[in-house]
């Protein structure tokens, strides 16, 4: 019989949560060289990295889909998800070299499996890897309107992206309909949770159909002039 433990009514088995908690201290004690969170302690990471990652589960599928997290820093939401969720084969991006060591350090550590990260831009990456995945995540990367210049260009048509966002949520997708229309997305749902009574949503992003070659464009362009 499995053991489960409820955490912040999220039930998870006790392998799982001693994974995540390994994962946590070895995060809390690599970050006291590498810039990789804010939060110091291990409780106040596991609250504002592991939890905040895991708000949102019942709505990630549970089979295999190929995903991709961009803009993965400290690791968090993908590998809290990839404990959660094994059947999810996840690729890791971020810019700086220094943080994708520390993940496929950790990983490995973990003894995880399908599961890796790359040193990379997301404008070069996704010229490489188009419409490749079923699945993007991304946690505090960027405003909605830049966010899916970068990650639609990478899904498949029929993929989905899951935007976990904080409380400005409403006005980043009011900024989004331009967006949305010429990349090729469709908001299908959104969900909302409180952590610490502060706001959290997950916006649901479906890409219904296949996106310009021209995105994303290169310099930096998405971001200083996005498509709203």
């Amino acid at each position: 019989m499995i053991k489960l433990r409820k955490m912040n009514d999220i039930l998870i088995e006790s392998k799982a949560k001693s994974l995540l908690e390994k994962y946590n201290k070895l995060l809390v004690e690599k970050n006291k060289f590498v810039n990789l969170t804010a939060h110091k302690t291990e409780a106040e990471s596991w609250r504002n990295n592991i939890i905040d990652s895991l708000l949102f589960l019942e709505y990630f599928p549970k089979t295999k889909v190929k995903a991709l997290d961009i803009g993965s820093g400290c690791g968090c939401p993908a590998v809290p998800l990839k404990i959660l969720l094994p059947e999810l084969d996840m690729t890791m991006l971020d810019s700086v070299n220094k943080k994708t060591e520390f993940l496929n350090e950790v990983t490995k550590a973990l003894g995880l499996e399908n599961i890796s990260a790359v040193h990379a831009r997301i404008e070069d990456f996704a010229v490489r890897h188009r419409e490749s995945f079923d699945l993007v995540t991304a946690r505090a990367v960027a405003d909605l309107p830049v966010l899916l210049e970068y990650a639609l260009p990478c899904l498949k048509t029929g993929g989905q992206l899951f935007a976990f966002k904080g409380k400005n949520w409403q006005e980043e997708i009011g900024k989004s309909k331009r967006a949305l229309a010429e990349l090729g997305g469709e908001i299908t749902a959104i969900w909302e949770q409180t952590l610490d009574q502060k706001q959290r949503a997950l916006i649901i992003i479906k890409k219904v159909k296949s996106t310009d070659k021209k995105y994303p464009r290169g310099k930096n362009l998405p971001r200083l002039k996005p498509i709203i």
